[in-house]
């Protein structure tokens, strides 16, 4: 008899039963939790955005078939493990200087805007080319723009990593990509998810900022 039920408990299609929407809803909950603990600039960030990333993945490949989201949320696993030991090497004891938010050079941002376009193109033709050449490779929905807020991800993650000021301005785009992305593909909790990361975007550029302004005004009151 246990084995009958196990037989027929493995035959329910459990997706269809309980939906994505958990899942959803957990991963919105953890991703802001993340994005606030990041603009308060606290470690916590880091493990909760692994947690957000292996959820994300899975719902971007088997839900949306948002291939490049896909492929981004899972290449945010090791990338969110760098930047963590990036926060605890330059802030623990044996860190130069303190770690405090900055710009890059005027050079170094135009650099950066250019270097970010052309791999969002070459990432839009290297996923079009798997699509059409692997049998299990989904056909991307949405190219160009799924393409550009996998790329944007990628450059903003590393200039977090750095505190740099820069990741604000991207993550910007990235989360308006968002929100008409999810909105597009039927996933109002994503969509919601992101009008509220575009949101803490914007807390969080104020809260580097002040950190900035702070550190710079220490100086002067010496």
């Amino acid at each position: 008899m246990t084995d009958h039920l196990l037989a027929s408990l493995s035959q329910i299609e459990w997706q269809y039963v309980l939906g994505y929407e958990p899942l959803e809803i957990m991963a919105t909950l953890v991703g802001v939790l993340s994005l606030i603990l990041l603009a308060r600039e606290k470690m916590l960030a880091w493990p909760l955005g692994i947690l957000w990333a292996a959820i994300s993945a899975y719902l971007a490949f088997f839900s949306w078939q948002l291939l490049s989201d896909a492929v981004l949320y899972a290449l945010y696993i090791p990338i969110q493990i760098y930047c963590w030991t990036v926060w605890v090497r330059e802030s623990g004891p044996q860190a130069e200087g303190d770690f405090v938010p900055s710009w890059l050079s005027r050079r170094q941002q135009m650099s950066l805007i250019m270097a970010a376009t052309a791999c969002i193109a070459l990432w839009a033709v290297g996923i079009s080319a798997l699509s059409r050449g692997v049998a299990w490779v989904p056909e991307p929905a949405m190219l160009i723009r799924d393409s550009a807020t996998t790329i944007l991800n990628f450059f903003a993650q590393f200039l977090m990593a750095r505190k740099r000021m820069e990741n604000w301005i991207f993550w910007l785009v990235v989360n308006v990509l968002g929100v008409h992305i999810y909105l597009a593909q039927d996933s109002a909790v994503y969509a919601v998810q992101y009008l509220i990361f575009l949101l803490l975007g914007l807390y969080g550029w104020r809260e580097w900022h002040k950190h900035r302004a702070r550190a710079s005004a220490v100086p002067a009151v010496r």
